[in-house]
């Protein structure tokens, strides 16, 4: 036991010491942070493009008063958004062949786009807006609110019911549905979606990250032993399953060490949180930080990290080179990457059969049950059951991995086929 904790404290120290273990541990969350930053900056800048924009209107009288209702718009320095032209026709032929010109001077790019309204203003389809850029949702929102605007105060002028605009509008206002979220003991709280899914997203992002990150350090830093004799020097004071139990812990225990510095820093700000009273948003992204949710964070880490890096330690011993590892990788990879895809689906439906099914195979459960113990705490017997599924396959997946290590870390030249690989697997230690 000696040279498997000798190891294990050369592996945690060589990593600990060095500064890019606390550069990485601080840039991991703010690269999250600022990419989320990010998109909302990016939704927020309004860009001061003026945009041309021609309306042709087949006597429905929206023209007139579209245009207006435009050239009223301008920038924060005054300069009109929109440069508008009108052109009323009396017939669909007429009608037909003034879109023809406008379009063709979209496509030249002389124009932003264009505006057509039919005669018929009751019908929803009598409406188009036809622009190279359809992906500019900013424009095509402005351009159609404010003929919806218009298109409805005709409609009432015209139906003659003698119903007031004003009147309408109050009626019609939209009814803003707040959601609250209640916990097992009955109590509710005010949480949205966007609560839900970004507190979440940043804990499987960071999950994500330490997982591929650790598993790789593990197979580089075998690989790059191998490749310099070292194991051989090693190998002669230890075991081969002691030398991969050292490894395993000690880089794990860098991964803890991390861990446990995010819940710290997590757990510390939503008690400031907390004890400010500061409501919103941020209480319910703070969330993600309740004491049990860190604890399964942590117990997830530790069962995922022990497992991926058993498989990745197993890809290190039998290549040679970075290059043929990167082939074997991918598999196991995949095992991180799929749930990482699945995000949205598993927060939208946290409790569906497939959620259920998935979050139960050892390969997905360190993210998926995670997941859904973030969003919707599943039943004590399912989260059990995980951990139970975890256990038992890491303990298989470390003998068969010991296996593979003994052998492999002493094999140089060719690369080992699969058939290979899984008779080493098969050898009794």
């Amino acid at each position: 036991m000696h040279n498997v904790f000798m190891i294990i404290r050369r592996e945690y120290l060589q990593r600990v010491r060095k500064k890019s273990f606390w550069i990485g541990t601080l840039v991991v969350p703010l690269l999250v942070g600022l990419m989320f930053l990010g998109q909302f900056a990016m939704m927020m800048i309004k860009t001061e493009d003026q945009r041309h924009i021609a309306i042709v209107d087949n006597g429905a009288g929206v023209a007139g008063l579209l245009a207006e209702r435009l050239g009223e718009e301008t920038f924060e320095s005054g300069e009109p958004a929109y440069v508008v032209e009108s052109f009323i026709t009396s017939d669909d032929q007429d009608f037909q062949a003034a879109i023809d010109d406008q379009k063709a001077r979209v496509a030249s790019d002389e124009i932003f786009g264009v505006v057509t309204i039919g005669d018929q203003i009751f019908e929803n389809e009598n409406f188009g807006f036809q622009l190279k850029n359809v992906g500019n949702e900013r424009a095509v929102q402005s351009i159609e609110n404010e003929l919806e605007d218009i298109v409805v105060s005709l409609r009432l002028e015209q139906s003659e019911l003698g119903i007031d605009r004003e009147l309408l509008d109050r009626v019609m206002s939209p009814v803003r549905l707040d959601t609250y979220q209640v916990s097992e003991t009955g109590e509710s709280k005010k949480k949205g979606f966007i609560e839900a899914y970004i507190g979440t997203f940043a804990f499987v992002m960071i999950l994500y990250v330490a997982l591929l990150f650790y598993g790789i350090a593990m197979m580089r830093g075998v690989l790059e032993e191998k490749s310099n004799r070292v194991m051989e020097v090693l190998l002669g004071s230890v075991s081969a399953e002691q030398l991969m139990s050292g490894k395993i812990v000690g880089i794990g225990l860098v991964g803890l060490t991390q861990m446990l510095i995010y819940a710290v820093t997590g757990g510390t700000l939503r008690f400031i949180v907390a004890a400010q009273q500061i409501d919103g948003g941020l209480t319910g992204i703070l969330d993600a930080f309740a004491p049990m949710k860190l604890i399964f964070f942590v117990i997830y880490f530790l069962l995922g990290y022990t497992m991926f890096t058993s498989l990745f330690a197993a890809v290190g011993a039998v290549c040679n080179t970075e290059q043929e590892a990167q082939n074997l990788q991918f598999p196991v990879m995949m095992g991180v990457v799929v749930p990482m895809l699945m995000t949205f689906f598993f927060v939208s439906n946290p409790g569906s059969t497939l959620a259920t099914t998935l979050s139960l195979v050892p390969l997905f459960t360190p993210m998926l049950m995670f997941m859904r113990i973030s969003v919707l705490t599943p039943p004590a017997w399912q989260i059990a059951l995980s951990i139970f599924l975890m256990l038992g396959t890491i303990w298989f997946l470390f003998k068969m991995v010991a296996r593979i290590f003994r052998v492999g870390i002493l094999m140089y030249g060719k690369r080992p086929t699969v058939k290979e690989i899984f008779r080493w697997a098969r050898q009794p230690v």
